[in-house]
């Protein structure tokens, strides 16, 4: 499974808009400039190679650290949904995309395994890494240096998915604003997660804080339901609502 996290009104954007489409974002408008440090170097002294133009979607495979992840992409103005996406639907829904439409697709897990210092001197012949991942520099080794990320974000445990088109023509009507959109089906998202609630108890702003909360949620799954009737939707319980704290003695 992957696991996608979206505000609600994306979420609803893949739904209740035909064709259904998720998008894949070009790096250059990816939110920390440091990962875009390799996408607009100058490779031409490895064999002249020049970088393509890329898209890509990010996502994990696991629910480590998860709370994490909901601190992370939760905004304040609306709810925050994880979408449970059957990998093996999806990656054959990419397939034919990239078959029809001259695309090469890359499937890549995240490397952390560098310090901040250490990237920053990879470039040189004299880095220990450097062979690792500049010789016989080509699209797979482009897509790996894409997909370096500082050590310290390893709990993110991110995975990424890239399109490189081969013919920008092919795919210039799927193209928006930086985001590459891909036609997918929504039965391959098995299941919606709504954010847990942060805290709970009696005071009087923790009850209208859920109350807001339910009635959020109560809106987004009716509009969910009424384009995806069987779609499972439930509320994360990352924090458990407890009334009575039993007192134990050790």
């Amino acid at each position: 499974t992957l696991y996608k996290y979206m505000p609600a009104s994306r979420v609803l954007d893949i739904i209740e808009k035909e064709p259904h489409q998720i998008g894949f974002v070009s790096p250059d408008l990816w939110y920390d400039p440091y990962e875009t440090k390799f996408l607009n170097t100058d490779y031409s002294t490895l064999n002249g190679y020049k970088q393509p133009k890329i898209y890509c979607f990010c996502a994990r495979m696991d629910n480590l650290n998860e709370e994490a992840s909901w601190k992370i992409y939760k905004k304040e103005n609306e709810p925050l949904l994880k979408l449970s996406i059957r990998t093996s639907d999806f990656l054959l829904n990419l397939e034919k995309f990239a078959r029809e439409n001259t695309c090469d697709l890359y499937f890549s897990k995240v490397d952390y395994k560098l310090k901040k210092k250490e990237i920053d001197g990879l470039y040189l012949p004299s880095s220990p890494y450097y062979h690792e991942y500049f010789d016989n520099f080509n699209d797979k080794q482009y897509v790996r240096v894409m997909s370096l990320k500082r050590w310290a974000f390893n709990y993110e445990n991110e995975y990424r998915i890239f399109i490189i088109p081969k013919d920008q023509k092919a795919i210039e009507a799927y193209l928006k604003d930086g985001v590459l959109f891909v036609p997918i089906s929504v039965d391959m998202i098995i299941r919606y997660t709504f954010h847990p609630m942060n805290k709970v108890d009696e005071s009087l702003s923790s009850q209208i804080e859920r109350a807001k909360y339910d009635a959020e949620i109560k809106l987004i799954k009716e509009r969910i339901l009424k384009y995806v009737p069987n779609a499972k939707i439930f509320k994360s319980n990352l924090y458990s609502e407890i009334k009575k704290v039993k007192k134990i003695e050790v």
